[in-house]
């Protein structure tokens, strides 16, 4: 049986937003003459909403009015599911439509899908019980490529998907200091990770493959505390039982800051021996089972296990054992190309590039710096970091050209988005005072600050001055050589004016220093 989509109304305002001529026919075809499922509630909120980079600017509404199919809700029926969540805790009216709607509908359907970035639905229909699942927008285009054997079609709809993510990836972040973003964005990337079975069009149900992802994506969400339906419990076995020690993990390093902060060594002891106990009882547990499930159970658990091998790295790295470090870092790289988590990935190759520039290994740090810069990113931002390692590192390693060509594809992006390029070459600085290279550090700030005045924001402006006093006492004490080619490698990241940029950073430095 096909998938039933319930659509609200974020996801008809993000395809607005980012879908171009064609993807009315692409979804028509897609849909394969089934119909996305709305309330008059969403009717009413997006009525005004158009395309707006398709030809003509048609409303939404208009142009997939083929392919809507609007059911009128009892009133009843909402204030009863709000009664049952809690008045408090209940989502919006026209939200709370469209979960009875989906409830209704997963009495006698296979699968029910309500497409919303709303979190809040996700967790009360999880809270209450209700019977369907949630996707965001972006997971439900990814959703609409099963089946096609159209490649340019296909490539659409990833693109698409891609833009979609990275705007609700923005809001949510965003929203930060108005609520704990993570589990959101968790949320999305495990419905991401899942989103390959999601839509099956074979009457003889799934192949092995999808199914598999299912199952690893269904154990990763129990190991993270998320509640499932009972039936896709049921198909894990033995499995849920067994990875259960490993939410331990997790658990400890929501507090392992505070201890490695009061005492490192006894922080390093308490997670080492913490893992290797959850390995050698899981480790029990999976011996019996056979090649297929033990397989499930390594990718599901792999993000917990990276995530603790990260730790100790950094630890080991803070108490000066480089080598130490660099194991676990290797050994957390191994894992997030376990998961294909390509955040995690490009965030691991850093933090051995880093070991590697501290050692003084040029070769393999440009190495590690330049593969973390090529991976691929939901925004362009996410790269820069890397970049900008990478073309320090080459022009360390004399290769002023390679070293052009990386700052060269950084400068865009800082220059569309200076406030958080600001943020990310600050972050960057910092990580290269953490292994004693304040000479490299204060080229990092001394761009951050050039983005702080594209963005004319006096905070951060303030913060980078007082961080280049600190680098700048730091490097008086140290026996690193000023960099004249590096700086004008780096210069070209912010092309802000020199007189001006030297006149603004030298009374902020001096006025610091006065202090």
């Amino acid at each position: 049986m096909s998938v039933a989509w319930v659509v609200d109304s974020n996801c008809f305002i993000h395809l607005g937003q980012k879908a171009e001529d064609g993807f009315v026919q692409d979804l028509t075809v897609a849909l394969n003459g089934g119909r996305l499922l709305i309330t008059p509630g969403v009717e009413r909120e997006v009525a005004t909403v158009a395309f707006r980079r398709c030809n003509g600017r048609p409303r939404v509404l208009t142009a997939l009015q083929p392919l809507l199919h609007s059911v009128p809700v009892d009133e009843a029926d909402v204030r009863a599911l709000a009664q049952k969540i809690g008045e408090a805790a209940a989502p919006q009216d026209v939200d709370l439509s469209l979960m009875v709607l989906a409830d209704g509908l997963g009495a006698d359907h296979a699968e029910v899908v309500l497409v919303s970035d709303d979190f809040k639905m996700t967790t009360t229909a999880e809270r209450a019980h209700l019977r369907f699942t949630t996707c965001p927008p972006s997971t439900f285009v990814e959703r609409l490529v099963e089946g096609t054997n159209d490649k340019p079609r296909e490539a659409r709809f990833r693109s698409l998907s891609r833009q979609v993510r990275a705007a609700e990836m923005s809001y949510a972040i965003s929203r930060r200091d108005e609520y704990d973003v993570q589990k959101k964005l968790t949320w999305m990337v495990d419905s991401l990770l899942s989103s390959s079975h999601a839509l099956s069009t074979d009457d003889d149900g799934p192949d092995d493959g999808q199914e598999e992802r299912r199952k690893i994506a269904d154990l990763t969400r129990l190991i993270r505390g998320y509640t499932i339906k009972p039936k896709r419990v049921e198909a894990l076995g033995e499995l849920p039982s067994i990875c259960t020690p490993v939410s331990r993990l997790d658990a400890h390093l929501e507090t392992l800051r505070t201890q490695a902060d009061e005492h490192l060594p006894a922080a390093v002891e308490s997670t080492s021996l913490l893992l290797m106990e959850v390995m050698e009882e899981v480790g029990m547990g999976l011996a019996p089972l056979d090649e297929e499930q033990a397989e499930i159970a390594h990718r599901a658990m792999a993000g917990s296990f990276l995530r603790t091998e990260s730790a100790l790295g950094l630890m080991a790295r803070m108490a000066g054992h480089h080598q130490h470090a660099r194991r676990h870092l290797a050994r957390a790289l191994h894992l997030a190309t376990l998961v294909d988590d390509v955040g995690s990935e490009r965030k691991a190759m850093r933090r051995l590039g880093m070991l590697a520039l501290q050692a003084g290994n040029l070769e393999r740090a440009a190495r590690l710096f330049a593969t973390a810069a090529h991976q691929p990113t939901a925004q362009p931002m996410e790269s820069v970091p890397s970049q900008v390692l990478a073309s320090i590192t080459a022009a360390l390693n004399g290769e002023q050209s390679m070293a052009t060509e990386w700052v060269e594809k950084a400068a865009p992006t800082l220059m569309d988005a200076p406030g958080p390029g600001c943020d990310a070459l600050e972050k960057v600085g910092r990580d290269l005072m953490a292994i004693e290279r304040p000479d490299l550090a204060i080229e990092l700030f001394d761009e951050a600050m050039e983005c702080a005045v594209l963005a004319a924001d006096e905070t951060r402006l303030e913060r980078l001055a007082e961080r280049m006093v600190t680098a700048q006492r730091a490097l008086d004490a140290g026996e690193h050589d000023d960099l004249p080619l590096l700086r004008l490698v780096l210069d070209r990241l912010t092309p802000v004016d020199e007189t001006v940029r030297k006149a603004h950073h030298l009374a902020e430095a001096e006025q610091h220093l006065d202090e």
